[in-house]
């Protein structure tokens, strides 16, 4: 819908590739995706590519808590043994924990904006949300700070993409779960992101022959990304 409305609105009617990010929506297999590249074409479409998933302790309450995101995102990495510590301060981290290790009511999902929501809590921006999106929002204005002097230099961690199209942001957020400074963190996640994404994209219009792109959902009113 989102890759849609894009076309719609630019009067595109040929073949194109679409970066639908978001928060959570119904995929056509009945998972909760939100991180999309998609072979649109008129009213059909074909998914060619995901993001890697990721869990969501306790389903819904997850989007409203991002520490849960930065623990199943621990939890992903091997280092689930640091959720108690970090987050001692929340009385379901416990719960949280034995919940992602027996995966019960831990749905996975594709949404960047759950990704978003991980890196948020694991650089300490935000731990509960007041509003929606209120984390991933922090997590730009922190980035903008910490990008003011300049962009940053020097070799960095970068998401992987796989022949198949998966585009998994683990070692990005592996390096996140160890920063110090919160600014450069959040810059070096939207970098890092923007350069994967671009990836990704290059890499389909090679294997497809498509070089027209619809950008599509919540994650891009993020400015600095887009």
């Amino acid at each position: 819908a989102h890759m849609a409305a894009v076309a719609a609105e630019h009067g595109v009617r040929g073949p194109l590739l679409g970066l639908a990010l978001d928060g959570v929506g119904l995929g056509n297999d009945g998972g909760a995706w939100g991180g999309e590249l998609l072979h649109m074409h008129g009213a059909t479409c074909t998914r060619i590519g995901h993001l890697a998933p990721i869990a969501m302790p306790g389903g819904d309450a997850a989007a409203r808590e991002p520490w849960r995101m930065a623990a199943a995102a621990l939890h992903g990495l091997g280092l689930g043994a640091q959720i108690g510590p970090r987050y001692a301060h929340h009385a379901a981290a416990g719960t949280v924990q034995q919940m992602l290790v027996q995966g019960l009511r831990c749905p996975p999902t594709t949404s960047l904006g759950r990704w978003f929501d991980a890196a948020a809590g694991l650089l300490g921006v935000r731990d509960v949300a007041a509003y929606e999106g209120q984390a991933p929002m922090l997590l730009e204005a922190l980035a903008v700070q910490g990008l003011a002097p300049a962009p940053l230099q020097g070799p960095s961690p970068s998401m992987q993409l796989s022949a198949s199209g998966v585009l998994d942001p683990a070692p990005l957020i592996a390096h996140l779960a160890t920063e110090s400074n919160p600014a450069k963190g959040a810059a070096l996640w939207h970098q890092a992101l923007a350069d994967g994404l671009a990836r990704w994209v290059h890499q389909a219009s090679a294997q497809t022959g498509l070089r027209t792109v619809a950008l599509g959902g919540g994650c891009f009113l993020n400015a600095l990304l887009t």
